[in-house]
């Protein structure tokens, strides 16, 4: 049973949308331990809800935090006072965050899909016109804020996907700076994993021109622009499909190719022959 105290920092991690995980004691030769229990962090912080040993405390989380990182619920084995110990870890993981910088056309599919599939959707944008949950219902959150001062502070992690839809190049060029500006002295596996940008050829051109000085290639290396998958996508809602083709490509490691390609070519098939009428 989790007590009180770990369930009040379960909810909140939760509802932070930061990773934990929540150990569990279900095998050891002294059955006072079985079911004790430890909160651990992504960060290696934990709590507890009684005071265990540090010795117990340091095996618990050497065997678990490998299996937090790999998102992994699963039981580990571990030896403690001689004796053989087996825990249950179970990895909660944040909801996948989306975040759509611009509330234009293009958006307003973009949330819906977003929400349909999942992710937890926030629409920003720095006009009260556009920026308003009337025009947004699906959202989780709509923000009315100037890019610069939102990206400035709005946490980031691999679990965020961004969409830079904005009406302008000097918007993309703002948002872009204080993304890569606060993801530049941190490890590749703790930056977002999808910066996706909108746009004609020369708009592109223009932010990478003016980025280029103050950034090194490496940065770039996570933004798709311009964004999308090529279905020949017209339409609000055609371009909204091709995003999301592009971003579970991504999410799930996958190659965004026909899946026809992975069965053999049906020219090697020997069909009947077409008789004329």
């Amino acid at each position: 049973m989790v007590s009180d105290q770990l369930y009040k920092e379960l909810s909140n991690a939760i509802n932070n949308h930061k990773k934990v995980a929540l150990l569990t004691i279900t095998s050891y030769a002294d059955k006072e331990l079985v079911g004790k229990k430890l909160l651990l962090m992504n960060d290696k912080r934990y709590v507890v809800d009684e005071d265990y040993s540090q010795e117990l405390i340091e095996v618990l989380i050497e065997g678990a935090y490998s299996l937090l990182l790999q998102n992994k619920s699963k039981t580990f084995s571990a030896r403690y006072q001689e004796e053989e110990m087996e825990c249950f870890v179970e990895v909660f993981l944040p909801p996948l965050k989306l975040i759509v910088a611009g509330a234009g056309h293009v958006s307003e599919p973009v949330a819906t899909i977003g929400q349909m599939l999942g992710f937890y959707v926030t629409v920003i944008d720095d006009r009260e016109d556009f920026a308003n949950q009337h025009r947004f219902p699906m959202a989780d959150e709509v923000v009315c804020s100037s890019y610069i001062e939102y990206f400035r502070n709005v946490p980031l992690s691999p679990h965020t996907y961004i969409l830079l839809l904005t009406r302008g190049h000097k918007f993309d060029v703002v948002s872009l700076q204080e993304i890569l500006k606060r993801e530049e002295s941190i490890p590749d596996e703790s930056r977002t994993k999808y910066i996706g940008m909108i746009g004609s050829r020369r708009r592109i051109s223009g932010v990478f021109e003016q980025l280029k000085d103050e950034f090194t290639e490496h940065n770039f290396k996570n933004i798709f622009s311009p964004v999308g998958l090529d279905i020949g996508a017209e339409t609000p809602e055609e371009i909204a499909i091709s995003i999301f083709a592009e971003i579970l490509s991504v999410k799930n490691a996958s190659s965004g190719k026909p899946l026809k390609e992975k069965i053999p070519s049906y020219s090697k098939l020997k069909f009947r022959e077409r008789k004329d009428r």
